[in-house]
């Protein structure tokens, strides 16, 4: 490491502000040692209550003369200063006893938990070359079986008092105790702490730390966990009481609860890993609190929102601190936390301490630029037990400060300071890791989880098996939560935020974490229950046996992250969605070399037949004979839009009023979200019904709500106003009883129906369910109790049959045609399903429908929903360097344009009869966006059409993770009846064109306007990608480069 070159204006002002941040000494007994602090505080306060366990309670006069007799004892053993003393005693009155008696003879102690096994009891004490073990009868007989050295004393045989130890004098800097870390990176290290380490936290320290006599600190952490040092010797060292409960005490939240509540506990640390828990459980419990310090690893933002909603303690603060650094290097006191906040800071360096954030080159970070922490002051560790090398390696001088003997410990941690000054932590730097070459950070990943409103808890790992990679993910669900739908969930709220390669496959879900002592993640436990489970639930029926079958088992496990997959196992039973079903027809294309063109009839295959040995039958029957005939059937479109001719719909003279009972569907979409904020603007809706999947109204509530805060919007608006149906479009009277549909219909007079299911890979059959049974559902809603109105949202893709029919030109209230020339599944069953409400239409329903074109980011911040294949082609242009040149319009309308276009109309306007087309009257076309990407920096070569689709072709069959491989078959197939691809259908002078006189005489009034799309909404566009991570930065050094 480095220093910063001091010459530099700019570094200079940096430092000097980060020496101001570090600059926080108190005038602490640092000449001290811990147990001369003990001494004169049970000379102080002899007859106040110093330990309580259970119903047994220690004077500090009692404490003092135990501590006495104890290290008279090991001095008479011959223990001497500079010595390590093994103490081997679970959490007890005789463990601290033995920890005060060691130092009060001059040695380090060295706790031990008696549980370990015997192996690593073994070495932990060969290698710290311990001479003397104290222990109690029930573990010496194990202990004295171990090795010869050291000699067991038990910590119940104890002599009257000599006044031996008092003679013998150690400094400061002398060793205090000795702690061996985990050991997950290799062979466990042990950690030599002196007594300044711990006196500058519990005597005159921070203030955030202070106690006093007034206090009872419950402790919670294992003798083997650095923090129980500060337990101790915090309550202890300042004439607090000291309270020790049973182990089992301690993880359930009702009986910790009634510790609190019966000791009259004022202070307590709790590892992150049980604060979860009980945050999660029972966030009222810490009210009466004066201090709650939780800390150990990362928290959980929603952890700690509960505690801060319910009755939180006097002051919840975040601790962080390696061993290295005596317990605790910094200390934030959380009041607050943002919504969208996905860690939780560590704040600022505790008294008598400092921080640096460095970048690589030992250069001191920027503010808001991460780098490995490190960390230096009175509480820097000694050594490493007997490990000179690793010791040189992590403790350096500490060029920032002009004391010679100051020296910084380099933590292995990211983070980065605040513009206010507080530091974030954003992850281990060994938790980086590469997963089929990508570099990722397993903590974003935990980060994004815990985000979700479903998520307790989240933990994932990297596994590595010969040539295999994959990321897994663990999860607990707080309490409503769907368990069930839960995985599939959260991999698509991964896939907003994340890249596709850094989302898990699979994701599991368990009741809790397991913990290992110290309060941390056992993440090897962890990953040992995954490839396990993930062997057990793919192992049905036989083997694979042909070659086929084997290589298509192959591409299912890549797919779905499962290991051992049977001939009978079904791909959407592991887990399987739409998204992993067009991997599956790409990766297959690719293995056996099939036709580009095949790519939506394998989807279809495996649709139909999902398990692996009848998929893998028919991609054999295709592979022996690739000219058969691989069509879809066809549909007769015109049959599948008759609706009963005999079906009648309540009518008027003149349309209901309109607007104020809405009955909203598709209101957890990307537009039914704004929908939803703009119905519940004043003056709108009174009250909006919304149908929602959930397994409760509780549930649905809070699904709407993460939506909105996902999108930018403020969920508190889901007010009184706002009620939840359960149901599912794909359902009979979506899912309801007769009483409860007919009990729904007599409820509103307005329909705003925008649900649907969206998917550009799926067959017509495959939609039917959802877009066009759901919408023969609304109409039977529509059709019963009092005259409403039905607002429906279609999609301009409805008239894309006319273009290549030979239509150069489609009027908005023109009655739809050519359903058989669409050729795309999605835009086919939202032709029938508009064709149907025209049919209601004529029947004596009031209608208008809506056809967006393509429904893009917000206007003010440019927030997207990304699952689009527009946005899939900018990050692909991006990532591959390549565009095509192609006549493809930028027809762009944001979605907040758009839903308060639909509303406007809804609430003020008798639109009986008509369509409108929500299109952008300045669009752009698709060179556009490639001048924009050239703008900010990434290299761009634009080719020809053909050229482009062979290379995204090759390119999605070798990696099917690419974000353009769900959408390539529109590409690569044909058009009904046409000799151009699905996807050119759409390009400038195929498409027809359309007008839009409905809609502008409509919002004449409204003063809404669509922002043209030109370089300010593309660059606000782009700019929202990078700073969600969407896209990486042009000099981004992981960013693909260009092809």
């Amino acid at each position: 490491m480095s220093a910063p070159d001091r010459d530099d204006t700019s570094r200079g002002r940096h430092l000097a502000a980060v020496r101001e941040i570090n600059d926080v000494h108190t005038d602490y007994p640092r000449e001290a040692t811990v147990h001369e602090l003990f001494a004169r505080q049970a000379e102080h306060t002899p007859d106040a209550p110093a330990m309580v366990r259970g119903d047994r309670r220690l004077t500090y006069r009692e404490l003092r003369e135990d501590v006495e007799r104890l290290s008279d004892r090991l001095v008479a053993e011959g223990v001497r200063p500079g010595d390590v003393v093994a103490v081997v005693l679970p959490r007890s009155i005789e463990c601290v006893t033995a920890v005060l008696g060691v130092l009060s003879a001059g040695a380090a102690y060295l706790p031990l938990d008696p549980d370990y096994p015997e192996r690593r009891l073994t070495q932990t004490l060969t290698d710290a070359g311990v001479r003397l073990a104290i222990t109690d009868e029930r573990h010496r007989a194990s202990l004295d079986d171990l090795v010869e050295s050291p000699a067991v004393v038990d910590v119940h045989d104890l002599p009257e008092p000599t006044g031996a130890a008092r003679a013998v004098r150690v400094g400061p800097d002398d060793p205090a105790y000795v702690i061996y870390t985990s050991g997950s990176t290799g062979a466990p290290k042990g950690v030599v702490v002196s007594h300044r380490g711990q006196v500058r936290l519990v005597r005159e320290g921070d203030p955030r730390l202070r106690l006093s006599s007034r206090d009872v600190l419950l402790a919670t952490t294992n003798p083997t966990f650095d923090v129980s040092c500060f337990e101790m010797f915090a309550a202890l060292l300042n004439g607090a009481c000291l309270v020790l409960a049973e182990v089992d005490a301690l993880l359930a939240a009702d009986s910790l609860a009634e510790v609190l509540r019966a000791e009259h506990v004022t202070v307590m640390w709790l590892s992150a890993g049980l604060f979860h828990q009980m945050a999660m459980v029972r966030p009222a419990m810490f009210a009466g609190l004066r201090t709650l310090i939780a800390g150990g690893d990362a928290l959980s933002p929603e952890a700690v929102r509960r505690v801060l909603a319910e009755d939180p303690p006097g002051a919840l603060l975040n601790g962080y601190g390696p061993t290295e650094n005596a317990s605790l290097s910094t200390v934030h006191v959380i009041t607050e936390l943002a919504p969208d906040a996905r860690t939780v800071p560590i704040g600022t360096p505790v008294a008598n301490s400092t921080a640096y954030v460095l970048t690589a080159d030992g250069e001191l970070a920027d503010a808001g630029e991460s780098g490995e922490l490190w960390v230096g002051g009175d509480g820097v560790a000694l050594e490493y037990l007997g490990r000179p090398k690793a010791t040189e390696d992590h403790f350096v001088p500490d060029p920032f400060t002009p004391d010679a003997s100051g020296r910084l410990y380099r933590t292995g941690d990211l983070a980065r300071w605040r513009e206010d000054g507080v530091l974030e932590f954003l992850g281990r730097r060994d938790r980086q890791v590469k997963v089929r070459g990508y570099r990722i950070e397993l903590d974003e990943i935990e980060a994004h989880l815990t985000g979700h409103d479903d998520v307790r808890e989240a933990a994932a790992v990297a596994s590595h098996e010969g040539d295999r990679e994959s990321l897994i993910a663990w999860v607990t669900a707080v309490d409503d939560a769907d368990v069930g739908e839960l995985p599939g969930e959260l991999r698509d709220y991964l896939r907003d935020r994340l890249p596709e390669y850094m989302v898990p496959r699979p994701i599991l879900v368990r009741s809790s974490l397991p913990l290992v002592d110290s309060g941390k993640l056992d993440r090897r436990r962890l990953l040992r229950e995954a490839r396990e489970r993930a062997e057990a639930d793919g192992a049905d029926g036989a083997d694979p046996r042909t070659p086929v079958e084997k290589t298509t088992a192959e591409v299912w496990s890549e797919a779905v992250g499962v290991e051992s997959i049977g001939r009978d196992t079904d791909f959407f039973a592991l887990g399987g969605n739409s998204l992993q079903a067009t991997r599956v027809a790409a990766a297959c294309r690719a293995r056996f070399a099939l036709d580009p063109a095949h790519s939506r009839f394998l989807i279809r295959v495996l649709l139909d037949n999902p398990t692996l040995g009848a998929f893998a039958a028919r991609v054999a029957s295709l592979i022996e004979d690739p000219g058969q005939d691989t069509a879809e059937d066809a549909v007769d479109f015109e049959a599948e839009a008759r609706l009963d001719p005999d079906r009648r719909f309540p009518s008027a003279q003149e349309p209901p009023a309109t607007g104020r009972l809405v009955f909203l569907t598709g209101s957890t979409g990307f537009l039914g979200t704004y929908l939803l904020d703009a119905l519940l603007d004043e003056g709108v809706a009174e009250k909006v019904v919304c149908l929602v999947r959930a397994p409760n109204e509780h549930r649905g509530r809070r699904r709407l709500a993460a939506r909105m805060r996902r999108y930018g919007l403020d969920p508190t608006r889901l007010d009184e106003r706002v009620t939840i149906v359960l149901g599912d479009l794909k359902r009979p009277r979506f899912g309801l009883d007769e009483a409860a549909f007919d009990a729904l219909s007599e409820s509103v007079d307005t329909i705003l129906h925008a649900g649907s299911q969206v998917n550009f890979a799926y067959p017509y059959a495959a939609l039917r369910e959802s877009n066009v049974g759901g919408t023969r559902t609304v109409l039977d809603l529509a059709s019963r109790g009092t005259a409403k109105i039905l607002h429906y949202v279609s999609t301009i893709a409805v008239i894309a049959g006319f273009g290549v029919s030979g239509v150069d030109r489609v009027e908005e209230d023109e009655p739809l045609r050519f359903g058989d020339r669409i050729s795309l599944g999605y835009p086919e069953s939202k032709w029938v399903a508009e064709r149907l409400v025209a049919q209601a239409a004529r029947q004596g329903l009031a209608t208008a429908v809506y056809r967006p074109y393509e429904i893009t980011g917000t206007t003010d911040e440019g927030i997207w929903n990304t699952d689009t294949m527009m946005c899939a082609l900018f990050r692909s242009f991006a990532e591959t360097g390549l565009a095509p040149d192609i006549p493809l319009p930028l027809d762009f309308v944001p979605v907040d344009y758009t839903a308060r276009a639909i509303v406007h109309i809804l609430a003020r306007r008798a639109a009986w009869g008509h369509a409108y087309n929500i299109a952008n009257p300045r669009d752009a076309r698709l060179g556009s966006l490639v001048e924009r990407l050239r703008a900010m920096g990434y290299p761009i070569r634009t080719v020809s059409y053909d050229e482009w689709v062979s290379y995204m072709a090759d390119l999605t069959a070798r990696d099917p993770d690419q974000p353009m491989a769900p959408f390539m078959p529109m590409f690569l197939e044909s058009a009904h009846d046409a000799d151009i691809s699905v996807k050119e259908m759409y390009f400038a002078g195929t498409f027809p064109d359309f007008g839009r006189a409905n809609l502008d005489e409509a919002l004449a009034d409204s003063g809404a306007t669509c922002p043209p799309v030109d370089a300010d909404l593309l660059d606000m566009y782009l700019r929202y990608f990078v700073s969600s991570g969407f896209l990486r930065p042009p000099d981004h050094p992981d960013r693909p480069r260009a092809h």
